[in-house]
């Protein structure tokens, strides 16, 4: 039994002097470059990387300006009228500035990597916010070591050990059942949070349509669109349909020219000329950009040239009510007809 004492008398002495922060951040540091570098599942890079984003930078500059503690600090600072410069900081003040810090250097650190032409993936990211902690870190250690034992801050390891080992040590089993749901109740918090910041949002899913145009440098832009036309004359738009629905997807494209009606403010179709259609699977993430070519047949003013998309397949009779997206331009179609000119899609 004295043994036993003897034994726990002298981990706890070590544990009341470890200061485990800087070896436990660069631990949670390296841990999350590799899951970043690793593409682990997204719930362990949020486990991981959580800390690095809101906690760790801000420890680290934390610990480079204030090395030392609160508890029987005597060190004096300069003093500015009645505003006294105080080197110590207490340890539930460091927790929370240390959020408020990594949260006001993530734009920073942001606009920095746009500015240098890196962009914002998750590992340039995790790299610049991981070298921000190991300077902090490094500063911070080595200001501390220049400090006497009894001004150095510490995470008082010995004492929140001593004080976990005595709550689970009441003679009261509820109590630590208490202490045991609280505990659960902690982790399921956390790891609820960090499947909420990287679990795909159902609402941010969507597919785009839009009506383009080639200017005289080959660049692709929605402007210039041909506003008249001739019967027969060939004439060619470029569609372009981008996936964001966080899966493959298999749309059909419609083309039509339609006479239109409007009244009382509803827009109805008396006429139609179809001018094709086209099937096309496209990966998540990725941009379907395809030539139509078309030769009109009907004429008249204020003509509307339509695009339907479906996801799927396309009605007998496509409108702008059923069809997923729908794009449109206005043109005007004169009767000059051309000897061998037929309509058709020659997409491609």
């Amino acid at each position: 039994m004295g043994s036993t004492s003897h034994s726990n008398g002298r981990l706890n002495r070590a544990l009341g002097e470890l200061s485990l922060d800087v070896p436990l951040a660069l631990f949670v540091v390296v841990s999350s470059s590799l899951v970043a570098v690793l593409d682990v599942v997204p719930i362990a890079q949020a486990l991981v990387g959580l800390p690095v984003l809101l906690f760790l930078p801000g420890y680290a500059l934390l610990l480079a300006l204030f090395p030392a503690g609160s508890a029987g600090a005597t060190a004096e600072g300069p003093s500015f009228g009645r505003f006294e410069w105080q080197p110590d900081l207490g340890l539930g003040e460091r927790f929370a500035l240390a959020f408020g810090m990594s949260v006001a250097l993530l734009p920073v650190v942001g606009l920095a990597l746009l500015w240098t032409g890196v962009g914002l993936d998750a590992a340039p990211v995790i790299a610049a916010l991981s070298a921000v902690v190991v300077v902090g870190l490094a500063v911070g250690e080595v200001r501390r070591r220049r400090l006497p034992e009894a001004e150095r801050f510490h995470v008082p390891i010995r004492r929140w050990w001593a004080d976990v080992v005595r709550s689970f040590d009441r003679p009261s089993r509820v109590g630590s059942l208490l202490n045991v749901a609280l505990a659960a109740a902690v982790l399921l918090a956390v790891a609820s949070l960090s499947y909420a910041l990287v679990a795909p949002g159902t609402g941010e899913s969507y597919s785009s349509l839009s009506l383009l145009t080639q200017d005289a440098g080959g660049e692709f832009v929605a402007a210039d669109y041909p506003e008249a036309l001739t019967v027969g004359e060939q004439t060619a738009l470029f569609v372009s349909v981008e996936n964001v629905e966080g899966e493959a997807t298999s749309y059909t494209l419609v083309a039509e020219l339609q006479r239109v009606e409007r009244a009382n403010g509803e827009t109805t179709v008396v006429e139609r000329q179809a001018l094709g259609s086209r099937t096309e699977t496209v990966a998540d993430g990725e941009t379907w950009r395809t030539r139509h070519g078309f030769a009109p047949t009907l004429t008249g003013e204020d003509l509307r040239l339509t695009y339907y998309l479906y996801e799927g397949d396309a009605p007998s009779e496509p409108s702008t009510d059923t069809a997923y997206r729908s794009a449109y331009v206005w043109v005007t179609v004169t009767e000059e007809p051309t000897d061998g000119a037929d309509a058709g899609d020659d997409a491609a």
